[in-house]
């Protein structure tokens, strides 16, 4: 059974996320996820995790959208990422 598949049996998906699941989340590539978002990743150990509410934030950031409880300019790692990228 592959990562992917074993994603189809969650009720919801995880609040961290490895890069293969993070991508699958995305709907892009693992080398696209990485590429485009590794830098916003958070080491533990010998893993690189994002948070689904931060990849949340990104895609409301895409597209426009405002996210409860999320203020502009909150001063948070993927707004400061973000500035970065210019």
């Amino acid at each position: 059974m592959t990562a992917l598949s074993r994603l189809e049996a969650l009720p919801d998906w995880p609040a961290r996320m490895t890069a293969p699941v993070a991508a699958a989340y995305m709907g892009i590539s693992q080398n696209t996820f990485l590429t485009r978002f590794g830098a916003v990743g958070v080491k533990e150990g010998g893993n690189t995790l994002w948070a689904r509410a931060q990849l949340d934030r990104i895609v409301a950031d895409q597209f426009g959208l405002s996210l409860p409880g999320v203020a502009a300019g909150s001063g948070d790692a993927y707004a400061d990422w973000k500035a970065q990228q210019g």
